[in-house]
């Protein structure tokens, strides 16, 4: 029963002097911090955020941090001399290919094509000849509880940057700039209501147009039809990762590209 007694007295002391041990050495972290040295009870609040206790939680979200961006990048391109600003609309993919434990991981394509763990970005740069402005950020997974789907996803990046956009209307001509990820008519439709341009990089060659032909008449047909009328107004050069022709390998090398143009397609 003594033993015991003794026993039990020690572990309390033990653990009291443990405490009190940790509270002497909060309060030296506290004295060395110019903001907790003068703050009221800067020991205790070191103390909580060791254990874990704090009862202050930061308000940053990923999309207030986004929104910040947004707001700062539609202010700096608002002070460019130019009638036109181009929204270039993309998606990537962030690789997380050793991850296992990050929340709501999904199945991406790496550079070699292969399925690993990660997850999709949508993001908008908005562009001036003299100016850049990050005005989209978008981290999402297909395996969020509330997630809907990729093209509810683009949809709302396109009309929340239009309107964070709509002081710039009035004297700026918009045009977003997509690749052919995005030849959906659905896109397409958005951007037009919201009285923006649209440049695509066209997929789905099988699409039915009406075009002119040489005499001035509207035919209906496909876009590869309609090509054939096109006017060839200039070339470019650019350098890509592509294979061409019979190689077995893409590799980096310049790309030419005959830039084409007809009237009043619909």
């Amino acid at each position: 029963m003594v033993r015991g007694t003794l026993f039990l007295g020690a572990v309390k002391g033990w653990d009291w002097g443990v405490i009190n041990a940790g509270s002497l050495v909060c309060q030296r972290i506290a004295a060395g911090s110019a903001v907790l040295s003068v703050a009221k009870e800067g020991g205790q609040q070191v103390s909580r955020l060791a254990r874990g206790e704090s009862t202050k939680r930061s308000r940053m979200t990923a999309e207030a941090l986004t929104g910040v961006l947004r707001e700062r990048g539609v202010e700096y391109l608002a002070g460019a001399e130019s009638e036109e600003l181009w929204l270039i609309l993309g998606g990537s993919e962030l690789r997380k290919r050793y991850a296992q434990e990050t929340p709501f991981l999904m199945q991406v394509r790496d550079l070699n094509g292969e399925l690993v763990a990660g997850y999709r970005t949508l993001n908008v740069l908005g562009i001036t000849p003299s100016r850049r402005g990050v005005l989209y950020h978008r981290l999402f997974s297909t395996q969020e509880e509330d997630f809907d789907s990729e093209s509810r996803e683009t949809q709302q990046a396109l009309q929340v940057v239009s309107e964070a956009l709509g002081p710039l209307k009035q004297r700026r001509r918009i045009t977003w700039i997509l690749d052919s990820g995005f030849d959906d008519v659905a896109v397409w439709r958005t951007i037009w209501e919201q009285e923006e341009h649209v440049l695509c990089r066209l997929k789905h060659q099988e699409r039915l147009v009406e075009f002119p032909e040489a005499e001035g008449q509207w035919v209906a047909g496909n876009i590869r039809e309609a090509q054939q009328g096109l006017k060839r107004l200039a070339t470019a050069q650019t350098e890509m990762v592509v294979r061409r022709g019979r190689q077995t390998r893409a590799k980096g090398q310049p790309v030419p590209v005959a830039i084409r143009a007809g009237g009043g397609y619909a």
